[in-house]
């Protein structure tokens, strides 16, 4: 039995490290570590609800706008006002952008892509390079290449692939900041309303796309890779998860709307298991989630709150009674285990691009994008890749045909306001969901529960349980295939690392 650390990965955003065993051709164990402290919360108490969107944004520098986005819900149920339909359109194609676009770009072409590269694979697993040598690319017609081996030369660092992707989501991002006005941390968004600075943004932003090709061939190109490893990983169970993403015009913030108005996002929300939805409320999902810090060099918390305004019960595990408090630093694998539950089960599905695919074809049937219909093949390694790359498509199609509606930008006021308020979206990675309690104008309590920590939850989570009983067959690529796995779920953990120092020493966590 071998023992294999891979600490830290490369090519991610943030800091995560896995712990293998291999033996006798298959990895028998998993372990996911996250060394480094994540105290964002705690920099929120206290301060204004306005503060604490702005201060919520610098959470990440690769996914900012998803959390000033989902902040701003959040307040936004919080102070019970919510923003008009032009706001909303303008609210959606900024985050599509970026970071929905440009993210998905990055992290499958300048993150994953390298792994399926000549450079890499002669070394690691010469096997599929002369197999994709014999392999001729259905879709040659579109991207330009014949073969599979002619698609793998052109994917590493400085390369005609790498370098289109590269210049691609570049122009992505500096279309979405004609509307956030900065990014990664936009300052256009408030509660109820947005800054426009440039009424033609979206015009423009069409123009773009309409006449950008790269998207296509990018499509085209991973569909053929998508086509080239079907069957080489393992599935996982296709139990998924997801909040939904983009809102419709019937967004209003209120949490006893909340089922209506989540139903009506462009990507639904829905819990999934096996194939089937078996909740599509989004307050359901909300409620069901738990957050277990067992082991993990955390302080448990009281409850504080059996229910929320509405009555519905709330579980001491609950983001709305958990409190962020460091521990016994004996261990240091600060990421915790997020749990859903439904009708009494309790289980931990995976959430991105695929469940978003999965969600959208089972409530609103065919997805298609650029002449490609999405169809689901499991839940492995490349179809969370292909989902990615499709989902990028799927939005140039959607921006295209936006329309802005008439009207201004005032703050609308909602039916009332809520102590306990909730945002949650979808980020590119997936369900990403901020807690907050509000009590006189200050923020008593704040929890964010990442798509990350969903992803990369310890103690038999997706990427453990991905990782578990997959075969090798060729030793050389023996720490490839970890890595190609736990990057397929475009982790992210940079929202680490907020401590206080004094005197060259540790306080507290701040």
């Amino acid at each position: 039995m071998k023992d294999i650390s891979l600490d830290p990965i490369s090519r991610i955003e943030g800091h995560l490290g896995v712990k293998v065993k291999y033996d006798h051709g298959e990895y028998v164990d998993a372990r996911v570590e996250v060394t480094m402290f994540r105290g964002f919360e705690n920099l929120l108490l206290g301060k204004e609800p306005q503060t604490a969107i702005n201060l919520a944004g610098k959470i990440c520098g690769v996914c900012g706008a998803t959390h000033t986005l989902v902040a701003t819900e959040a307040m936004e149920m919080a102070s019970g006002v919510y923003p008009s339909e032009k706001v909303i359109a303008f609210r959606n194609i900024a985050y599509s952008l970026a970071d929905v676009m440009y993210n998905n770009l990055v992290v499958s072409f300048l993150f994953q892509g390298i792994d399926y590269s000549t450079e890499i694979l002669k070394e690691k697993s010469p096997k599929d390079y002369e197999r994709g040598k014999d392999t001729s690319c259905q879709f040659k017609d579109i991207h330009g290449y014949n073969k599979i081996s002619d698609i793998m030369d052109n994917l590493y660092f400085g390369k005609e692939i790498y370098k289109e992707a590269f210049k691609l989501q570049t122009n992505l991002r500096d279309l979405a900041t004609l509307i956030w006005l900065r990014y990664p941390q936009p300052l256009s968004l408030r509660p109820g309303t947005l800054s426009i600075r440039d009424e033609s943004a979206p015009q423009k932003i069409k123009e773009f796309l309409k006449g950008d090709k790269i998207i296509q061939k990018l499509l085209y190109i991973m569909a053929d890779l998508r086509d080239f490893y079907t069957g080489f990983y393992k599935d996982i169970e296709e139990d998924f998860v997801s909040y939904g993403l983009l809102e419709s015009s019937d967004y209003n913030a209120d949490y006893e709307n909340m089922d209506d108005w989540g139903k009506k996002r462009l990507f639904p929300p829905a819990i999934i298991r096996g194939r089937e939805i078996v909740e599509d409320r989004l307050s359901k999902i909300l409620l069901g989630i738990r957050v277990d810090v067992e082991g993990r060099p955390y302080e448990n918390w009281k409850q504080e709150y059996t229910q929320d305004e509405l009555g519905n019960e709330l579980d001491e595990k609950h983001p709305w009674n958990k409190e962020t408090k460091l521990g016994n630093l004996l261990n240091t694998n600060f990421i915790p285990t997020i749990k859903q539950y439904y009708n009494g089960q309790v289980f931990m599905p995976s959430t991105g691009d695929l469940a978003r695919l999965y969600t959208m074809r089972l409530l609103k049937g065919k997805v298609k994008a650029l002449g490609y219909e999405w169809e689901p093949r499991g839940n492995n390694v490349i179809e969370r890749t292909f989902a990615r790359v499709f989902t990028i498509a799927f939005l140039k199609e959607f921006l295209e045909g936006v329309e802005i509606p008439q009207g201004n930008t005032e703050v609308i006021r909602g039916q009332r306001n809520y102590k306990l308020a909730v945002g949650a979206q979808d980020a590119p990675r997936g369900s990403n969901g901020h807690w907050v309690i509000v009590d006189g104008n200050k923020v008593k309590k704040y929890q964010i529960v990442t798509p990350s920590e969903r992803n990369f939850s310890p103690m038999g989570g997706p990427v453990e349980r991905s990782i578990i009983h997959q075969r090798v067959d060729d030793e050389r690529g023996i720490e490839l295939h970890p890595l190609r796995i736990v990057r397929s779920f475009d982790p992210c953990s940079a929202c680490s690392v907020h401590l206080e120092y004094k005197d060259k020493r540790v306080m507290i966590p701040v």
